[in-house]
């Protein structure tokens, strides 16, 4: 069986070929899923991430600005490779936000303990994580100084808002649940 060109794969994803579609999903996938997994992400977040990369791909095939001088495979592991490196980024800069907060709020003291901060971002990311995913989005966004109009546009929502309402909701949500986990309470102690 013959492998489809670059030309055969763009014209079938712009045309929603499914056999192209699953011939992508087959191909790819298991190269994308093993590269996150090795790299300390989920096979969730790997779906995720093939999912985000392929609509990208199709975006820029439907505006016509993909013009491919590299193989098809080789493009869409790129993009997968970013978006999952601005996660890991996104990641380490919310567990950074929290290290900092008892630090501009307390003495420097127990704050600079590394048992505490690791307890501190254990929590965080506990309740960050059993916020639904759109949620999760939102406040990824949100942490890494995204205006309002960028989340609306990335979560495709109709207006400023509701995208502003949902974030506020999102982030309610999320300090509600670290505030009243028993742990956040020991841990405030301790940072007296």
């Amino acid at each position: 069986m013959k492998l489809p060109s670059n030309s055969d794969l763009i014209k079938g994803i712009r045309n929603h070929d499914s056999s192209i579609l699953e011939h992508v999903y087959k191909t790819h996938y298991p190269i994308i899923e093993g590269y996150i997994t090795h790299n300390q992400g989920s096979r969730e977040q790997a779906r995720d991430i093939f999912q985000d990369a392929m609509i990208i791909v199709y975006k820029r095939i439907k505006s016509n600005e993909l013009e491919l001088t590299c193989k098809f495979g080789t493009y869409l592991y790129a993009i997968c490779k970013n978006i999952w490196m601005q996660e890991r980024k996104k990641y380490l800069q919310r567990t950074q936000k929290l290290r900092q907060q008892p630090l501009e709020v307390n003495d420097p003291g127990p704050a600079d303990d590394p048992l505490l901060q690791n307890h501190l971002t254990d929590l965080f990311n506990k309740h960050f994580d059993a916020l639904s995913k759109d949620c999760q989005k939102i406040l990824s966004m949100y942490f890494n100084n995204f205006s309002v109009e960028d989340i609306r546009a990335a979560m495709n929502y109709k207006d400023l808002h509701h995208t502003a309402d949902r974030k506020y909701r999102c982030k309610k949500s999320l300090i509600n649940r670290i505030v009243n986990d028993p742990l956040f309470k020991r841990l405030k102690d301790e940072l007296r």
